[in-house]
């Protein structure tokens, strides 16, 4: 396997991606306090594949994202994981299922280091095997070796989001999920977030990606894509429909182009 993640099946290369990265919601209901947001979001996502959500600011997106992750509770609905009902799992549980979640905001601990904050994501496992990742995660992503002692903080705006894909993908996750990780960055930095995420995919992580910046040079590497509006997602379609600016602008804002 080429890519930067092959290291992640390096000890069973034939292992095939497993079923239980399939995701799926049925008519969820989510908000924050007695306020709802999402309004009967039925989603599916298979193994290996990258689906996206995209929308306008405010429409759901972020409140999806958290309600998968048990950061906001469900009022209504279905949610599961791997076939298993995500409502028996704490949000610290669901990663145990190999659900990795890297959030739009907050997703580094800005005073720690850069090894820090790969550490951070392995506090369960032996030292050894902690040095064993960490080193295998630096020698994947060069420019963080090079800065593994500077604190997140400091750090470029891509170079958070790298780092924050980083810790997400050295749990080895089956399921992935990235809010909005190339809004802000330079066209440039966008590119190579996006080569990690498809990298991602290719070492056996299926995706789940919030999309509201620089769709067109997103899309071409999705598979399927959800629209969302006003807390509620519409059929989805393949992202290739997509791509065409009028029709994108159309879909995305609800104007013509």
């Amino acid at each position: 396997m080429t890519g930067a993640f092959k290291w992640l099946r390096r000890r069973d290369e034939a292992a095939p991606i497993s079923v239980g990265s399939h995701l799926t919601l049925k008519d969820v209901e989510s908000g924050y306090g007695n306020l709802p947001i999402l309004h009967g979001v039925s989603l599916e996502v298979e193994p290996a594949e990258i689906v996206a959500v995209i929308g306008p600011n405010g429409a759901g997106k972020t409140t999806l994202m958290k309600t998968v992750f048990g950061l906001l509770p469900t009022f209504g609905g279905q949610m599961s994981f791997a076939g298993q009902d995500l409502a028996r799992f704490s949000s610290a549980a669901r990663a145990g299922l190999g659900m990795a979640y890297v959030p739009q905001e907050a997703s580094t601990f800005p005073q720690l280091t850069v090894y820090d904050n790969l550490a951070v994501s392995l506090l369960s496992m032996p030292g050894r095997e902690q040095a064993r990742r960490i080193g295998e995660m630096l020698e994947v992503f060069p420019a963080l070796g090079e800065l593994r002692r500077a604190r997140a903080g400091t750090l470029s705006g891509g170079e958070r989001q790298m780092l924050a894909i980083a810790s997400a993908m050295i749990t080895k996750p089956q399921f992935l999920a990235l809010d909005e990780p190339t809004t802000g960055l330079a066209p440039s930095i966008v590119a190579a977030r996006i080569k990690d995420i498809t990298e991602a995919r290719e070492a056996g992580a299926t995706v789940l990606w919030v999309i509201e910046e620089s769709p067109m040079l997103c899309l071409p590497h999705v598979d399927r894509v959800y629209v969302m509006n006003s807390g509620e997602l519409s059929a989805s379609r393949p992202a290739t429909d997509l791509l065409d600016e009028e029709l994108l602008q159309a879909t995305f804002f609800g104007v013509a182009g």
